[in-house]
């Protein structure tokens, strides 16, 4: 009898921030295909990163637990080998798993996969990252502009071509498959292939709220000037945005060639999709572009769709307010492929939608990222601003309605999010009045989540990994 378990697929945009998306409510942006996700499935409006970075964050997903569990909390670190990941249990439940892309293979996250399709192994997809990465300027995080090539030649456009390659090879296994589709844009350098790069007139987008200085973090001064922000005018900075947003574009144009052929196969009946990124980016909120080790809303509010088989007795759409995080999606994937999920800190999110999701399953969610004791600086055009990397592991924990960020580096930081949505007020910066009384009970959940962790760790016997870079990416 052939194996009726569904097949999942996940794609994941890299570096894409959650108020980005059209279906997350950003008007200046055309996003057919992922509009269309949104509307046949269930769309978390409050879905957070566990980590502003890509490899601590994937490797939050991929093991289902937090950065201080798993140890990869920068991009120095990899995965713990003694923990179980995601792709490992679902080859060993009888899934054919296959993953292409930027998915932190050099970080011990290339367990358990039959098919791999990394970009940084020499090769057509390999050429074509490096002409992205080497894209724009060394000396600001803000240049932007297009890359020399045709659309069907960039790199997103030869993952999609390589996709569809694994995804005939999936079908033909006869098993049930599960397909992790990694694209590397929107990571910049903002640099996208014509004509993406000038789909949006940069006059008519809304630049993102810089803030008074005075009512940041003092270390954002120094932050602001490793990026360049005193050099770039109204019109770089319109122009970033521009391209950021046609980088998204691309990458929603390529998902819905890879949707197309799912659909001529007849394969949606009994197919799972998940959409997601694995972090955001500034592009100019705080005056800041591109990312760093830093914890705030930009950064760790993410886009996440999920979208049943159509042939199943699942919910219907829906959007979902409550809180999430993206450690839920190993359990939720899991639960999908009828596997039972080793211990881990996240929730499948199945039940809990299918029981009406009345409750809040998260009062609040976490995020940790930092113990970087590495070389790597300032390193433009792609990757983040010296100032911003943290030798101490830093903690946040996020309700609805407030922030507290715990920085041993820099000092403490407090936001309320009620009033102060883009975190342009640190309520713990000089001159402030004493922190309201609800900010204790979050500094005491959020000791009690480091603690929580620490003791899991040991629990578990986890073993950090090696520390090491990949010469000339982080």
């Amino acid at each position: 009898m052939a194996d009726q378990r569904p097949n999942i697929v996940y794609l994941m945009f890299d570096q894409a921030k959650a108020s980005a998306m059209s279906f997350m409510g950003n008007t200046e942006i055309e996003m057919p295909y992922c509009d269309h996700l949104a509307a046949f499935g269930w769309v978390f409006d409050q879905a957070y990163a566990a980590a502003p970075i890509c490899t601590p964050s994937r490797a939050s997903v991929h093991t289902g637990m937090f950065p201080q569990v798993h140890g990869a909390t920068c991009h120095q670190n990899r995965v713990a080998y003694n923990l179980p990941q995601l792709a490992e249990l679902l080859q060993g439940a009888g899934y054919y798993t296959a993953a292409l892309g930027h998915y932190e293979p050099e970080r011990n996250l290339s367990r358990g996969w039959h098919e791999q399709a990394p970009m940084h192994e020499r090769g057509p997809l390999f050429d074509s990252w490096i002409a992205h990465i080497k894209s724009g300027r060394k000396d600001v995080a803000w240049s932007s502009g297009a890359i020399d090539c045709e659309a069907k030649d960039g790199n997103s456009a030869l993952l999609t071509d390589r996709a569809l390659r694994m995804l005939d090879q999936a079908e033909a296994t006869g098993r049930p498959f599960f397909l992790h589709l990694a694209y590397d844009d929107p990571h910049p350098p903002y640099f996208v292939p014509r004509p993406y790069d000038t789909m949006y007139d940069p006059d008519n987008l809304t630049l993102p709220e810089a803030g008074d200085p005075a009512d940041l973090p003092a270390w954002q001064a120094k932050a602001r000037a490793d990026v360049g922000t005193d050099l770039g005018s109204e019109v770089d900075f319109r122009k970033v945005l521009a391209v950021y947003y046609g980088m998204i574009r691309y990458i929603d144009d390529e998902m819905a060639r890879l949707h197309k052929a799912l659909s001529e196969k007849g394969l949606l009946e009994n197919t799972w999709i998940i959409l997601g990124s694995d972090h955001g980016d500034y592009t100019g909120e705080k005056g800041l572009f591109n990312k760093s080790e830093s914890l705030y809303g930009c950064l760790l509010h993410v886009p996440m769709v999920i979208v049943p088989p159509a042939g199943a007795a699942e919910p219907g759409p829906r959007r979902i307010e409550d809180l999430v995080s993206t450690v839920d999606l190993f359990p939720t994937i899991l639960d999908m492929a009828g596997i039972t999920a080793p211990r881990n800190q996240g929730h499948s999110l199945l039940p809990w939608v299918r029981d009406g999701h009345e409750a809040p399953l998260r009062e609040a969610v976490f995020a940790q990222v930092g113990d970087y004791h590495g070389f790597i600086g300032t390193s433009w055009p792609s990757g983040m601003p010296k100032s911003g990397r943290h030798p101490s592991l830093t903690h946040a924990i996020r309700t609805k309605t407030r922030s507290y960020i715990n920085d041993p580096d820099n000092g403490d930081e407090a936001y309320d999010l009620a009033t102060d949505p883009k975190e342009l007020r640190c309520l713990t910066n000089d001159g402030q009045p004493d922190l309201p009384a609800e900010f204790a009970a979050l500094q005491d959940q959020l000791a009690a989540f480091v603690q929580e962790c620490a003791d899991l760790k040991e629990d578990l016997g986890v073993v950090d990994g090696d520390r090491g870079f990949v010469k000339g990416w982080e």
